[in-house]
């Protein structure tokens, strides 16, 4: 009887239980939109974690535990990178992903895929051996919660690549010239991307929601600028990479969207780093929202600068307003005689920084989105080789997925803000410690010993 009653107790408990959360900031409670995200779920969403132990894993296991309570929808799976090597290595390449410090998010054919660096807000500090990282926030609510709602969409935003004209491919692997990484990085995001061959015949697809031209190394023929310039006035999306010293045509096209695209190569002999130009100095905007204290490595660089009679808050509504993203420190410069090195700052010739070497146009009114109308937007930066297979990384990799998220419209809609990790400290006197020291030692065995004798007494009795 005592068995059959502890097995329906033990039944009963796993179909009716509470949920509670005892911490003083409901730091293990999801918010209210993701509670409503998961709520709405028609279609399973499966989540593998590719996690070695550690604090990261320990967090998100505890959060996933809140999602799977929350909706029947969401299976959770997680693959020890250590133990579980021969799944893991089928997930890494089914899904070409790398194969540990990532979670996937798969939703029928879709898939996004969260790296472990965007699970927490980080801050940089001085420490013994130099500049240290210490988790500031935890973000895992609203990465997976935006992973789910990218994934629920009803289409994914497709990017076409320009091709014909020398551009970066987005199947090549070469290490300094491809694309491969970045198109394999975007897809991951969500991200459909495809190659494009513009003629006179043919147009921009339809369904485009954005277009890449990467690096061209050969002059682009005026019908093709004629297509490019109809689609952006019709709402059109473009991110547009020009590297130092080439012609590509692109550059006075471009004066007409507001930016003046310098002939030259931008130096800051102090921001070196991997023989490229170390660029941190980003200015808040859309395009850079995912550039957290991040730095950018720029290789061959030429300066972007609007141009000032389309710049600002005065500029018309039918007007470019263009502004710039990223820029060098003061001491940096344009380099105009960049073919015959070494560089050094000539006055009256070179243009002393701080330097533009990435900005943003958009041409129509403010409020045209949220009336359902698009604005076209443009994102040019004076350099490709930061998007090449070898440079895919960090700061690069965040910038180039920013710039793409602006350009689709795709925003970081869900209001959940990131969870602050406070550290736990125990406040306690010697007194207390000794008091705690030998309730532990002699009180918990002492309760024990005072049961067992009642037991015995009783038994005598």
């Amino acid at each position: 009887l005592a068995v059959l009653s502890a097995g329906f107790a033990h039944a009963l408990a796993l179909r009716r239980f509470v949920r509670a959360d005892l911490t003083r900031n409901r730091r293990h409670t999801l918010s209210d939109v993701s509670r409503h995200l998961v709520a709405s779920l028609t279609n399973t969403v499966e989540i593998t974690v590719l996690l070695r132990p550690g604090r990261e894993l320990a967090d998100l296991t505890r959060l996933l535990a809140e999602y799977q309570a929350a909706s029947r929808a969401i299976r959770v799976r997680r693959i020890d990178p250590d133990r579980d090597v021969a799944a893991m290595n089928e997930v890494a390449r089914r899904l070409a992903v790398a194969p540990v410090g990532c979670v996937v998010v798969e939703s029928g054919e879709r898939v996004r895929v969260i790296e472990s660096d965007r699970l927490y807000e980080i801050e940089r500090r001085p420490g013994r051996g130099g500049i240290e990282t210490v988790p500031r926030a935890f973000r895992g609510e609203w990465a997976i919660s935006s992973a789910i709602h990218e994934l629920t969409r009803t289409r994914a935003p497709v990017l076409y690549v320009l091709a014909g004209h020398g551009e970066r491919a987005v199947d090549d692997v070469e290490r300094f010239r491809g694309l491969a990484s970045a198109a394999r990085r975007l897809q991951q995001e969500g991200i459909e991307v495809r190659p494009l061959l513009l003629s006179e015949d043919t147009g921009i697809p339809p369904d485009a929601s954005a277009l890449l031209i990467a690096g061209p190394r050969s002059r682009v023929p005026q019908p093709v600028l004629d297509t490019l310039n109809a689609w952006l006035e019709r709402g059109g999306r473009a991110m547009v990479l020009l590297d130092s010293g080439v012609n590509t045509g692109l550059e006075d096209w471009l004066r007409r969207w507001g930016l003046d695209i310098g002939d030259d190569r931008v130096v800051d002999e102090n921001r070196t780093l991997a023989g490229g130009l170390l660029v941190s100095r980003f200015v808040r905007h859309g395009a850079t929202a995912r550039l957290r204290d991040l730095a950018c490595v720029l290789y061959h660089p030429r300066s972007v600068e609007p141009l000032p009679h389309t710049a600002g808050p005065t500029a018309g509504v039918d007007r470019p307003r263009p502004m710039s993203l990223a820029l060098t420190s003061d001491r940096g410069w344009a380099e105009r005689d960049y073919l015959t090195p070494p560089w050094s700052y000539n006055e009256g010739r070179d243009r002393r920084g701080p330097i533009t070497v990435a900005a943003a146009v958009e041409r129509g009114a403010p409020g045209m989105l949220a009336a359902g109308i698009r604005p076209g937007r443009l994102v040019v930066v004076g350099d490709s080789g930061f998007v090449a297979n070898g440079a895919m990384v960090s700061g690069n990799a965040d910038f180039l997925l920013g710039a793409v998220d602006w350009l689709v419209d795709r925003r970081d809609s869900l209001d959940i803000p990131p969870r602050p990790i406070e550290p736990t400290q125990l406040a306690i006197t010697r007194a207390g410690l000794r008091w705690l020291a030998a309730s532990v030692l002699l009180g918990v065995p002492g309760v024990v010993a005072f049961g067992g004798l009642l037991v015995a007494w009783r038994r005598r009795a």
